[in-house]
């Protein structure tokens, strides 16, 4: 089956779910959105589980790594690129706030959840409750991902246009990341 394997879509969710919390700056969201065109909503809505669930397990490194020493992770957060002294001041003062909202909300508003977790483990907020509210928080971006990407496909083959929605789908990813980094390099 090579790239179509379920078995390396399941690795690289998982893999790329831990690595977004923790280092990486690229959202699995490129790869659940794919799974959608390559396996369909509900393949692609088990993905997003494995990719929230190692996003929980990347968090809890992060809010171990607050916990233990700020300062480094606070350091190492502020080298992955597109990651400002902005955004770790705006993510302090959300998770002052009604964090388990403002997790969430930040999922969706471009604040990277790393730096949550990194902030909820210098504030001591319960590790448990953490991940509970991780895992709903990830999963949440992640659904709305799946389910307008599945809802655009849709619509585009009712139109006539189903053999274009990869490109739709890759031009839209093109968009997103070339306005957010626009936006990113901007605060800086």
């Amino acid at each position: 089956m090579g790239i179509r394997d379920p078995k390396y879509w399941a690795a690289g969710a998982l893999a790329w779910g831990f690595s977004e919390a923790t280092f990486f700056f690229i959202v699995p969201d490129l790869l659940l959105t794919a799974a959608v065109l390559v396996f369909g909503l509900k393949a692609a809505f088990r993905l997003s589980l494995a990719a929230a669930s190692a996003a929980v397990v990347g968090g809890l490194v992060m809010w171990l790594w607050g916990a233990r020493d700020f300062g480094a992770a606070c350091e190492f957060l502020l080298s992955v690129p597109l990651i400002g002294p902005d955004l770790t001041m705006r993510v302090a003062d959300e998770m002052t706030g009604v964090w388990p909202l403002n997790l969430t909300l930040g999922a969706i508003t471009g604040a990277p959840f790393k730096i949550y977790a990194m902030e909820a483990g210098m504030l001591g907020v319960n590790p448990i409750l953490f991940a509970l509210v991780a895992f709903v928080a990830r999963l949440a971006r992640f659904s709305l991902a799946i389910g307008l990407t599945a809802l655009g496909a849709a619509l585009a083959k009712r139109l006539g246009l189903g053999r274009l929605v990869p490109y739709g789908l890759a031009l839209c990813w093109i968009a997103i990341y070339a306005v957010y980094v626009s936006v990113r390099l901007g605060a800086a």
